[in-house]
This record gives structure tokens, sequence and C-alpha cells, in this order.
């Protein structure tokens, strides 16, 4: 447990700091999802280096420079738009055959909506372990092989954009960098305040 959360708890128990907290000691679902939430509102990742250079106290080294031109002119910020690096919307990309994952269309009905799935944000998207819905690459380096081929599968409603880019491997590598470097927020990626938490039974190593 975190320092700090373990002074504030000091051996209370959870009608106690329920009581602090709410003011009265009930425990219950609703208050426990309450908490939780605003727990989840103070995690605000915005001082990745990409958040320096918009504000224009910062350049990116040449190498996630040269990315970030590329992720700009290759149509990548269409959907990987805004603060949050996505545009909320859903997209079929040609991850998958239509036929295997319905997508969107499970939920609207619309044949535009087949195969489609949400834009995730880029932030900190150097530091998961798998990508895409299906979680089939683990590396950075295979997600920008991806793009770059024009995606695995088609389908009438794939974009436009989705298709060869014709990327050497140095342009590669310096998307790959500007992805995962340049969007990173080191207290995201060191687990330091806000973003420290008690480490919990899912984190061990199962033997």
């Amino acid at each position: 447990i975190p320092a700090d959360l373990k002074t504030w708890m000091a051996a209370r128990t959870y009608p106690q700091l329920f009581q602090e907290a709410f003011g009265t000691p009930d425990v219950t679902g609703a208050r426990i999802a309450l908490a939780i939430a605003t727990y989840e509102r103070t995690l605000f990742s915005n001082q990745a280096p990409i958040d320096s250079v918009i504000a224009g106290t910062a350049v990116l080294p040449p190498q996630q420079n040269q990315g970030q031109a590329l992720f700009g002119g290759l149509g990548c910020a269409g959907c990987h738009a805004g603060s949050l690096f996505s545009d909320n919307n859903f997209h079929y990309i040609g991850v998958r055959p239509t036929s295997d994952d319905a997508g969107r269309f499970a939920v609207t009905a619309n044949p535009a909506d087949l195969g489609a799935m949400k834009t995730p944000s880029l932030r900190n998207v150097g530091l998961r372990s798998a990508y895409f819905h299906d979680g089939r690459f683990s590396r950075l380096e295979d997600v920008v092989a991806f793009y770059n081929r024009g995606g695995d599968f088609t389908a009438p409603n794939k974009p436009p954009v989705i298709r060869p880019l014709g990327l050497g491997p140095q342009q590669q590598a310096a998307l790959v960098a500007f992805l995962r470097f340049a969007l990173t927020d080191t207290r995201v990626r060191d687990g330091v305040f806000p973003f420290d938490r008690p480490s919990l039974y899912a984190d061990a190593e199962m033997v």
C-alpha cells in the first residue's frame, strides 16, 4: 500500500473510512462504485513529452519528431485524434475477417459497422502488452508493420486510409519511437503519484 494511503487509512475499518467519506458508515455497492469512479477521475495522464511539445515548451528528439510527422502525414491522426489520440468512433481496419466478429454491427445492425471496433487512445500505448481487440500483437513494431501492409483483411467498409503505406525500416522505426516514447507519461510508467496504488493479487506471478 502506498505510504500516504497507509497513513490516511491508519488501520481503520471500511465502515470507519466510509463514515469519513460519505458521512455514515454504510458500505454499499453504490458507494463503492462512487469511490472507484472518484479515484479514476484523478488518473489524468497529461505529462507525456507530446504534451510539452503541444505547449511549445519542448521538442522531440529527431527520430520521434520524424515519427510524429509520419503520424500526421499518413492519416493516423484522423482516427487517433485530439488530446486522447482517439476519435472515440468505430472502424473496421482489417484485423480479422468481418465474419469472425461482427463488432459494432452487433449493436447497430448497420452494415457500415460490420467488424468495426472502437478506436483506442494511444496515450501510454508503449506500456501495453497486447494490441488490437484480439490481442494478436505484443509489440508496437508488429502494429506498425500491420498498418504498413494495409491490414490483413478487407471488406467494403474498410476505410481508404488503411492501405499499403510503403514505409521503409527507418520510417517504421521512427513511427514506433514516436508512439513508444512521445506518448508515454513517465508517472504512469513508473507508478508514481497519482498513478501509485496498492499491489493486487492479480499482479503476482502465478506459480
